[in-house]
């Protein structure tokens, strides 16, 4: 007598189960569009803003005029890229040397990426304000909230800031938090 051996009906249903879970987690993780580049870009912008705002909000000196780079917590953003001011104090892009430099283990920003914001560029972002004593964070800076200058001094962002770089946007929310626009 021959016999057959077959699967049951549950483990069949179990595999096709575990498949579909698979797949609903994997394939949109999956880099299908071209896009990867800017998501990318976008991504490291978000994340040199909240480098940014986690300096204003620890230290007193991150806002600070003629502030080194490795302390400044002042991000300049014109029409041609984004990076920590170069002074700390301008909308001043730093150096391709200083972005390119291989010392570096952070994200510092990027020249020669188009870039657009729904407020007039060139401008510089600070998370808080500087405090009357410069010893002590101010209020703002202890809450991480977003300041820009646009040539008219430092004022507090009203309605929500969005950057956008090859192609993708980072929203900036005045009470400090970043994201990047899905």
């Amino acid at each position: 007598m021959i016999r057959h051996r077959a699967f049951t009906l549950i483990e069949m249903v179990a595999v096709l189960v575990l498949v579909g879970i698979l797949a609903a987690v994997a394939i949109p993780r999956l880099p299908v569009n071209s896009d990867f580049d800017g998501s990318l870009q976008a991504r490291n912008l978000a994340g040199l803003l909240r480098l940014a705002q986690l300096r204003a909000m620890n230290d007193p000196l991150a806002l600070q005029s003629g502030t080194e780079m490795g302390r400044c917590g002042v991000v300049a953003v014109t029409t041609d890229g984004v990076s920590l001011s170069s002074d700390c104090n301008s909308a001043s892009l730093l150096s391709a040397n200083q972005l390119r430099d291989p010392g570096q283990s952070i994200w510092l920003g990027a020249q020669e990426l188009p870039v657009t914001a729904n407020i007039t560029l060139p401008f510089t972002l600070q998370f808080g304000d500087v405090a009357s004593d410069p010893d002590y964070l101010s209020e703002a800076s202890r809450l991480g909230r977003l300041f820009v200058n646009a040539g008219a001094g430092y004022q507090p962002l009203a309605n929500t800031l969005q950057i956008t770089l090859a192609g993708k946007t980072v929203l900036i929310e005045p009470e400090g938090y970043i994201h990047v626009a899905p």
